[in-house]
């Protein structure tokens, strides 16, 4: 292919933006939570209350699945004083507006054995997908739904709206013993993609019916529900049945898939092996496209995509026996480390960064690619964890903690959340479009973070909870990046359309790794080709980004980038005789500048309103750029026909 070069002429209102300046208006903001008075035996990992899932959605509401017990469950505004019907563990589901007020919840029990939550994830249509184990007699949503005619115990899919009204309920199955015996819950995830479809990925052995077909070999399978809730595919992942999954991402834009799992033989009672966790990636066929092992003790538990199509893992190793692909975590001193891993699509990992402790209580459990090209991971701790000079220290018992890291894996920040009582932990994270962290795991007395107020249990062993970590601003103050874009075969016209009140800056992407920061500059292409152009905003409130494709077909193909003026009108546009301008709040001066940013008429206008001849312009695309007595400047895209 030739080298063709087609200009770029670009104007910006961008302000400097450093991202520490940001970053440290990040706070704890307010935590909440909820249970019962019960005591559910040994075990925090299989029946204490707790907050196993969470998400948000496009509107920054949080959503947490939290384990719950039956006796007086008390969850912020929601109260049920009688039974949960027949079981000591079921499903709350709830849910929280940014400031922490719960806007609802729904209690998700049988009459007649446990419920168990699986995964929760939100789509771009309204909807909320709750994955789950639901089981035989009656099924109870809240006050308002009841299920009946179970013979045995299931698994399968819920959708709710995002304010909380049931719509359905898939099961996995005919529901018949051959399918209660051949389905497990190890290995199970959720995952919504970009076309709204609910994938809901479980272990499966012989003797479970999806309609019409038996399964004939174990394994992992992949479960794709439309927002209808019809079953749209079903089909067997490509990987043997000694592995499961801990967690799963879908690439929007190629529908490829990325998981973290480990070796299922300590689900079997065999016991964990070397090459015992592992991650991988699976075409849209779900065929195995890469597997790479991680050799000792440990797990990787969770699996992130950024923006940039970088994949993030976490979990947990003993650090003098673990190698991933090659490269190893040694941390001389320590028993062991909380793993937070980046590597591209294929795999490879670009680094690997440890958090020591002394303790064998120290792990990732999660881990989320934030809108500023960081990550957070949510872990738990006991005795003690470090990293670098950031050091924690317990006298006893465990506490969760939280890292932020860039993309080049550099700490930003490390957070403990404290509790009383001996056993508190870190079980999942989420994020927002604005780069507020949410946090969910269980307590055992009180909780809190930084100086907000501290959330109390109601008893028993455990309560869930959920903490918002994040920036200083409402609900509805998150920025919008937008652009506006029109063209013809020679010229396409972006214009920048999106939040101009408390900026940081607005970031510009041209595709082909070069990106534009300042004012009155040109940018060059080497080739011809499609490439994806992107704005991003950046505010005290917290960042949001834009991309559309563009094609550079020809050397005179070419992409004006400008700010709307704020209050003036210019027209008409297209013009051919004449320019108007009104709106002009002071005298003004103006140059009408060409694509390739030569000056091709400049003049001055009155405060109030003016016109521009443009009968000796040649007809074309052209910058009018207005600057106001105070240097205030404005661009608007003009033509000339």
């Amino acid at each position: 292919m030739k080298n063709l070069s087609v200009q770029i002429l670009a104007w910006l209102f961008i302000l400097s933006f450093s991202f520490s300046s940001s970053q440290a208006q990040q706070q704890f903001k307010w935590v909440t939570g909820g249970g019962t008075n019960q005591n559910l035996g040994s075990d925090p990992v299989d029946e204490w209350e707790q907050t196993q899932y969470m998400c948000t959605d496009a509107d920054g509401n949080v959503y947490a699945l939290s384990q719950v017990a039956d006796n007086a469950i008390y969850a912020d505004t929601f109260v049920r004083l009688t039974g949960a019907y027949g079981a000591n563990q079921n499903i709350l589901l709830t849910s929280y507006n940014c400031n922490g007020q719960m806007r609802w919840a729904k209690l998700i029990a049988s009459d007649a054995d446990q419920c168990s939550g699986y995964g929760i994830a939100t789509d771009n249509l309204g909807h909320l997908y709750v994955a789950g184990f639901f089981t035989n007699g009656t099924l109870y949503i809240a006050y308002d739904t009841a299920i009946s005619g179970l013979a045995y115990e299931d698994e399968g899919v819920m959708q709710f709206d995002t304010n909380g009204h049931f719509n359905w309920v898939r099961y996995v199955g005919d529901n018949t013993l051959a399918s209660l015996e051949g389905s497990y819950d190890f290995g199970s995830a959720l995952v919504v993609d970009v076309n709204n479809n609910a994938h809901f990925f479980n272990y499966m052995k012989h003797g479970v019916h999806i309609t019409p077909t038996e399964i004939s070999s174990t394994g992992i399978y992949e479960l794709v529900y439309n927002p209808s809730g019809t079953l749209v595919s079903s089909k067997r992942i490509d990987l043997d049945s000694e592995w499961y999954f801990n967690s799963v991402v879908i690439d929007p834009a190629t529908n490829k898939l990325y998981v973290s799992g480990q070796n299922n033989q300590g689900i079997f009672g065999g016991g964990l092996v070397t090459d015992s966790f592992f991650a991988a990636a699976f075409d849209t066929s779900r065929n195995l496209i890469w597997q790479y092992f991680a050799d000792g003790a440990g797990a990787l538990t969770g699996v992130s995509l950024d923006q940039s199509k970088h994949l993030y893992f976490c979990g947990a190793a003993d650090p003098t026996a673990f190698y991933y692909n090659g490269d190893s975590v040694f941390a001389t001193g320590f028993f062991a480390v909380a793993i937070l891993m980046k590597t591209d699509t294929n795999g490879h990992p670009e680094w690997i960064r440890h958090y020591d402790s002394h303790s064998g209580v120290n792990s990732f459990a999660g881990v989320t690619a934030l809108s500023n090209n960081m990550v957070a991971a949510i872990g738990t701790f006991a005795e003690n964890v470090t990293s670098g000079a950031a050091t924690f220290s317990l006298g006893s018992g465990q506490d969760p903690y939280f890292v932020i890291v860039d993309s080049a894996g550099n700490l930003q920040t490390m957070q403990q959340i404290y509790g009383d009582g001996f056993y508190n932990a870190g079980n999942v994270i989420t994020s927002d479009k604005v780069g507020n962290i949410y946090i969910g795991g269980y307590v055992t007395d009180s909780i809190f973070g930084g100086t907000i107020p501290s959330y109390h249990t109601i008893g028993g062993n455990t309560d869930f909870f959920v903490m918002k970590y994040g920036v200083d601003c409402s609900c509805t103050s998150g920025p919008t990046a937008a652009f506006s874009d029109t063209g013809t075969h020679h010229t396409i016209g972006v214009t920048y359309t999106g939040t101009t009140s408390g900026l940081d800056s607005v970031v510009w992407n041209f595709g082909d790794g070069s990106t534009f920061t300042g004012t009155g500059t040109t940018h060059t292409y080497a080739a011809a080709g499609t490439y994806n152009v992107c704005v991003t905003t950046y505010t005290t409130c917290g960042i949001d980004e834009q991309c559309e494709n563009f094609v550079v077909d020809s050397p005179t193909r070419v992409l004006v980038v400008g700010i709307p003026a704020a209050n003036i009108r210019v027209f008409p546009n297209p013009a051919n005789d004449e320019l108007n301008i009104t709106g002009l709040t002071e005298n003004t001066s103006y140059r009408l500048l060409n694509v390739t940013g030569t000056c091709v008429r400049k003049g001055s206008l009155q405060q109030g309103s003016g016109s521009i001849s443009m009968q000796l312009i040649v007809p074309g695309t052209y910058i009018l750029e207005l600057v106001g007595e105070d240097g205030e400047r404005n661009m608007v895209r003009v033509v000339k026909e």
